[in-house]
């Protein structure tokens, strides 16, 4: 009998190890709408080899965390951009993004599992894959690329990585004062802000 007693009180501690382990499967929101931010590309200028950063402004949306699965989409005002000169700026929207037809990007997550980790009140994860679709210049293609994720009790920060060829989008290479630049395109988006319980 008391073995009995014994091996119950066993898997019945096993099992409250194991549901309080799991975490629970809450849903959760980022506003980007409260949130702080900037979208930043970097291309290479050829032949020079000339460094071409641009700048803009904050992505709009939502993102969606339940249990460990993040989902969501992020819109970007193209028109925000700017490169640090005013003629390349005006070249780069109006010939090359045609911001009057294609105002904004957009980006839709697709796949991004968060690790156990980030239930702690403070924790952070790098190098996080993430897979989405990126619809720009009025075409989707699906993207891939890394996150860096930090939380400190209710507020997150996020920096997500990703690479694209402008070509793969129907936008022909940018020339400017004789340099083209280059199709491969790395986007950097971060954004830090409260989330909340849904309701």
């Amino acid at each position: 009998m008391i073995k009995i007693l014994s091996t119950l009180i066993s898997i019945l501690s096993l099992t409250f190890a194991v549901h309080a382990a799991t975490p629970p499967n809450q849903k959760w929101i980022l506003d980007l709408e409260k949130s702080s931010g900037t979208v930043e590309f970097k291309a290479i200028g050829r032949p020079s080899a000339l460094k071409i950063n641009g700048k803009g402004d904050k992505a709009k949306g939502a993102l969606n965390i339940e249990g460990l699965n993040l989902t969501g989409t992020a819109s970007f005002a193209l028109d925000s951009l700017d490169t640090g000169i005013k003629l390349r700026n005006e070249h780069m929207k109006k010939k090359y993004l045609e911001t009057d037809k294609y105002p904004e990007a957009k980006f839709t997550f697709t796949k991004v599992i968060l690790p156990e980790s980030l239930n702690a009140e403070n924790a952070s994860v790098d190098k996080l894959p993430f897979e989405g679709k990126l619809l720009l210049h009025g075409v989707e293609k699906p993207v891939s690329g890394l996150a860096k994720i930090e939380r400190k009790g209710a507020e997150v920060s996020v920096a997500a990585n990703f690479g694209l060829k402008i070509s793969d989008y129907g936008i022909p290479a940018p020339g400017f004062a004789g340099i083209t630049m280059a199709e491969d395109v790395d986007v950097q988006v971060q954004f830090s802000g409260p989330y909340t319980k849904a309701q």
